[in-house]
Order: structure tokens, then C-alpha cells, then sequence
């Protein structure tokens, strides 16, 4: 009975303490709040791309030769193949299903692993959807520019939002997020590789401005907005996927997920892979060796 009436003495201060605060910090709070966990889920989703990737590379002979192995086809990361942007390809046998997805987008296609790929026009990009494009990479690239250096990211407010220990990492600017999940000048995350001679800038994601609402529709098939939703989390961190019976043995299924966006500038990603929504180990390979 004292440890009942302790806690409700407890729960009576904390809740004064908070009303205390005013309406308009309680807000922002609020609102604060909100945005990063969502943040947090969205690159939760994300790092899932790179779930079973190894820890830092090792250049020992042995990593090595795992390593050529990788960049010859072998152990694809789950998602899309980088050839193409449409839902038909899978590099994880990802093949389309007409199935309602975690957020229910109508329109959107559900892959077999758990991808789900936002609605874009049919039809090759229009000329003027191109050359929307390749503004958005061009404004991409001139921003990023001034983070070759993984030290000046960290400078200006990017921190490690997945296990900073993978290949790929994405550090986020919570501030920019809570923001302004998309805009070229600013953007809300970075993507550094772990190579052999250090970290290495990839690209950058952009995150849909509400859960489970794809970004704006700018260069057509081109770029596509994806999401994840067969993620399990806990605390914030993937601890798995769901079952076929969409539930999870830890962590709580992720239904209310963000659609995001990646840009890759790293030139020998660029070339092929502009918008795509994952990538595999092959082509992370040579850029992990230093190879590339």
C-alpha cells in the first residue's frame, strides 16, 4: 500500500512538473519528440539494408578473399537489384505482390522482402521530370561537398543513427529532421562508408514529410520513395523482421514508418544506382577495398 501511495504521490508531481512548463513548451516537446523517434525509425528501416553486413572491413588475406567473393554476386543485401528503380527487380528475390503494405499507400507495391515502393507515374521520365532529376542530384552533390570529411559532418550536428561499426552509416542532423525532411541545401541524413583508407561519403536521404506519405513526386520512375514494413524494434533499434504472420518474436512490428529517399553522389554508385533504395555488397565492395 506505501509503495502504491509512493508511486501516486510520484505520478501526481511529475504530471504538475509538466503542466508547469506552459502550453507552448509542452508542444515543442511533444513535437520534438515525435519527430525523432520517427527519425529514428525511418533509418531504423533503412540500416536494415545493411542488416547482415560485417563489421568494419578487415584487410586480412582472409576478408579479402570474402570480400572478392562479395563483389562476385554472392549474399546480395535485402531489397531492390540496382538496376532498376521499378518493383520487378529484386537483388533478394524480392518479387512484387499486390499485398496491402504496413501503411496501406494506395497504389504502392510490397516486394516479397518487406520493401515497399511508393506509386510513381508510368511510363519512361519525361524530359522535364530528367532534368527535375538531376537538379535535385546537382543540388545534392553541391551541398555535400563541404562533408567529404566525416569530421566536418560530426562538426556541424551529424551523429551515428545506425551501428557505426557497419559498412554504411547513416549519420542524422535531428535538428534539420525535425525540420525539414527534405531539402537538397540541408539535408537531414548522410552516408559515409567504412573503407580500408577510412570513411567515405556516399550520398545523402531525404525523409516523406508524415508517416507513411511518400515525398513529392519529382523525376518520375526516376525517383522512386520506398519504405520498410517488416521491421521489429525496440528502443528504436531494428531487432528483426516479422514473421509471415506479420508478428514478431522481440520488439514491436514498425506500422506507422516513414517513405524515404537516397541519393548516392559517390561517383561509382552514381553512374548506375542514382536513386536506388538499397545496396547490395557487390557494389559496396570495391568501394570498401579502396578499389573503386
Amino acid at each position: 500500500m506505501q509503495r502504491m501511495q509512493r508511486m501516486q504521490r510520484m505520478r501526481q508531481s511529475m504530471t504538475k512538473r509538466w503542466y508547469a512548463l506552459g502550453l507552448a513548451a509542452r508542444l515543442w516537446w511533444t513535437g520534438l519528440t515525435a519527430v525523432g523517434i520517427a527519425a529514428v525509425l525511418a533509418l531504423a528501416a533503412t540500416a536494415v539494408s545493411d542488416a547482415s553486413a560485417h563489421a568494419a572491413p578487415d584487410t586480412t588475406p582472409a576478408a579479402t578473399h570474402a570480400s572478392s567473393a562479395t563483389a562476385n554476386g554472392a549474399h546480395s543485401m535485402a531489397g531492390m537489384s540496382m538496376g532498376s528503380s521499378h518493383p520487378s527487380s529484386s537483388a533478394s528475390g524480392g518479387s512484387a505482390q499486390a499485398t496491402p503494405t504496413a501503411c496501406n499507400v494506395k497504389g504502392a507495391t510490397t516486394m516479397s522482402d518487406g520493401m515497399v515502393m511508393a506509386p510513381v507515374p508510368s511510363g519512361s521520365p519525361t524530359a522535364s521530370q530528367r532534368a527535375a532529376a538531376n537538379r535535385l542530384v546537382a543540388e545534392t552533390a553541391a551541398t555535400l561537398s563541404k562533408y567529404a570529411s566525416l569530421s566536418t559532418a560530426t562538426a556541424a550536428g551529424y551523429t551515428p543513427a545506425t551501428n557505426p561499426d557497419r559498412y554504411v552509416v547513416h549519420y542524422a542532423n535531428w535538428e534539420i529532421a525535425k525540420n525539414d525532411g527534405f531539402d537538397p541545401s540541408k539535408p537531414a541524413f548522410l552516408m559515409y562508408a567504412n573503407t580500408v583508407n577510412g570513411p567515405r561519403l556516399l550520398g545523402a536521404m531525404y525523409l516523406g514529410p508524415a508517416p507513411c506519405t511518400p515525398g513529392p513526386d519529382i523525376g518520375g520512375s526516376l525517383t522512386q520513395w520506398h519504405a520498410h514494413d517488416n521491421l521489429c524494434l525496440s528502443g528504436g533499434q531494428v531487432v528483426g523482421r516479422t514473421s509471415a504472420a506479420g508478428t514478431c518474436a522481440s520488439g514491436v512490428h514498425n506500422t506507422n514508418t516513414y517513405f524515404m529517399l537516397h541519393v548516392w553522389t559517390e561517383p561509382s554508385l552514381a553512374s548506375t544506382h542514382q536513386f536506388q533504395p538499397d545496396l547490395t555488397r557487390a557494389e559496396l565492395a570495391p568501394i570498401i577495398r579502396g578499389q573503386a
